[in-house]
């Protein structure tokens, strides 16, 4: 059945041209009047996006402001490296072979070298770079000073014990960083850094003078008393008994003068570190001299007790004697270096370039990032934590988003058949549905980036402030005390940080890096999830939509 009927050609005229302007309209505009004319699906769209980026954002924000943290930590730690043996390592080593200490007997440790520490304090992240030897010596005369009523006194019978701590340059690293500081006299100077002075300059703690009676350019002795060997060998005095003249094989001396009185840097009120306690302790009781005068010493004490292995009967002090270096070979001692970086921040970049020159795969590099432990710890867990809220929160943009877009395009079946029967291309019915999507997801992302970060900041500082207290709590119940570290052989503090100055550093604050991944990762979900109905359009066939 057919029905005439008489359209005018102004009519017509406006059919075509409402024909032709919908066919060849700016995609854009499409898109826009799409968002304007369904409010209802588009807060909807709003809505979804700002709560799923709101949790993206949040995870992201955490892993930002682990990284700000970590960087403020080492911008403020002491930029201070040290090279020492992995232990644990080189005794599982040991375990790998049987010794019947007859005909086999272990090999010696790897040891590190005075030129191998000149070859690293070359590199150009080092500022500054010494090394340490070190030396314990004892003396009846004189006494060890106590520290916040703790003692480390021998006891009675017993010459007490100091330690030398050696340094090739003619200011003190401990000074440097602030660890001690002179208080009468001065430093090394050059000439008392070469061999042949017939005193050795000494720098003491004011306690230790104050105690002993000493002060500037007081000379006092200190010695090491070697025995007659006993039938393992040994040779040193560990008990009154053994300091009887009858017991003793020679006593090799080091005439010292005291050129420098230090004192400790004030310690914080609030501090209740036992071990710290013990290294200030120890530390009184250490003498600051040059290294030659250690190495000196080392040797006499060394040929003394070859000469009395070769006076003595005792079998195994007949092999320890052909272990000894001969003279003129290179004494076997312990080097400790200390490297002060120019930058904290090189300090992955020295550790990379210092590792190829190594004596072994027995050492290991140390700094003093162990003060920061406990929130290094829990950062690690936070980040953890964040990354699966990354992962499932991204997982669930790309599924709900793609099941809502898809259901909000089969109710303009209709609308895309049309596009496609005027001849729009499929590309630019894709380019509408992106820019739709994207332009609304835009502006909820953009809300998202602030609430997201503001309540996950707000959430992640109270975790890690718990966690924290929990920890410190924990450590003071039980008092625990930190793993050894080389640096506690030197005298260099490597308390852990306060939970108030760990959370001083925490910072959640958004910087552009952190925006631009958020929008990042915010939009390609979104262009991911659209992917579903954008091959959902593609397939549509105009004939079937519109009959």
């Amino acid at each position: 059945m057919y029905v005439e009927c008489i359209i005018s050609p102004r009519r017509v005229k406006y059919f075509r041209h409402k024909v032709h302007s919908t066919q060849h309209m700016n995609f854009f505009k499409r898109a826009t009047t799409s968002i304007l004319r369904r409010p209802g699906k588009t807060v909807i769209l709003l809505l979804l996006v700002f709560i799923l980026g709101s949790v993206i954002a949040g995870a992201i924000s955490v892993e930002g402001a682990i990284s700000n943290t970590d960087a403020n930590l080492r911008r403020n730690m002491q930029p201070l490296v040290s090279i020492g043996m992995d232990w644990t390592e080189w005794w599982d080593y040991l375990d790998q072979y049987d010794f019947d200490w007859e005909t086999t007997f272990p090999p010696l440790e790897p040891r590190l070298r005075p030129e191998d520490v000149r070859a690293m304090g070359a590199l150009e992240y080092v500022d500054f770079f010494d090394y340490i030897l070190g030396l314990g010596l004892r003396s009846f005369d004189l006494e060890r000073p106590e520290y916040d009523g703790m003692s480390s006194s021998w006891g009675e019978g017993m010459p007490d014990f100091f330690n030398l701590s050696g340094t090739t340059n003619t200011e003190l690293v401990h000074v440097d960083q602030e660890i001690i500081s002179i208080v009468h006299g001065r430093q090394f100077e050059a000439h008392e850094q070469t061999p042949g002075s017939e005193r050795v300059a000494a720098i003491v703690s004011e306690a230790f003078a104050d105690l002993n009676n000493l002060s500037l350019n007081s000379v006092f002795t200190l010695s090491q008393w070697i025995t007659n060997p006993d039938e393992w060998g040994n040779v040193e005095a560990w008990e009154p008994s053994a300091f009887e003249d009858e017991n003793i094989y020679e006593r090799v001396d080091l005439e010292l003068e005291i050129v420098g009185i230090f004192e400790l840097a004030p310690r914080d009120p609030d501090s209740n570190d036992q071990q710290e306690g013990w290294q200030r302790l120890e530390r009184l009781s250490t003498i600051y001299v040059p290294n030659w005068a250690i190495e000196e010493t080392m040797r006499n004490i060394d040929q003394a007790m070859v000469s009395s292995f070769e006076n003595s009967d005792v079998e195994m002090a007949g092999w320890l004697s052909a272990q000894r270096p001969e003279e003129g070979e290179e004494l076997e001692m312990r080097v400790i270096p200390l490297f002060v970086l120019e930058d904290p921040r090189d300090m992955d970049a020295f550790k990379e370039a210092v590792t190829p020159l190594l004596p072994s795969e027995f050492h290991r590099i140390e700094d003093l990032s162990s003060a920061f432990d406990d929130i290094a710890s829990s950062m690690a867990t936070m980040q953890s934590i964040a990354d699966w809220i990354l992962y499932v929160s991204i997982g669930a943009t790309l599924l709900i988003l793609s099941l809502l877009i898809t259901l909000f395009l089969r109710d303009r079946r209709y609308e895309m058949g049309v596009y496609l029967a005027l001849g729009e291309k499929k590309g630019k019915i894709v380019a509408q549905i992106l820019m739709e999507v994207l332009v609304t997801s835009f502006v909820a992302i953009t809300l998202s980036v602030f609430v997201g970060s503001l309540i996950s900041g707000t959430v992640s500082r109270n975790m890690l402030l718990n966690e924290l207290q929990a920890d410190a709590s924990d450590d003071n119940h039980w008092g625990m005390m930190r793993d050894h570290s080389v640096f506690d052989e030197i005298g260099i503090p490597t308390t852990n940080l306060s939970v108030d100055e760990m959370m001083a550093q925490f910072d959640v604050s958004l910087n552009m890096q952190t925006i631009g991944l958020f929008y990042i990762v915010g939009l390609g979900a979104v262009v991911l999830s659209t992917l579903a109905p954008v091959i959902y359009v593609v397939t549509l066939n105009p004939k079937k939509v519109l009959m």
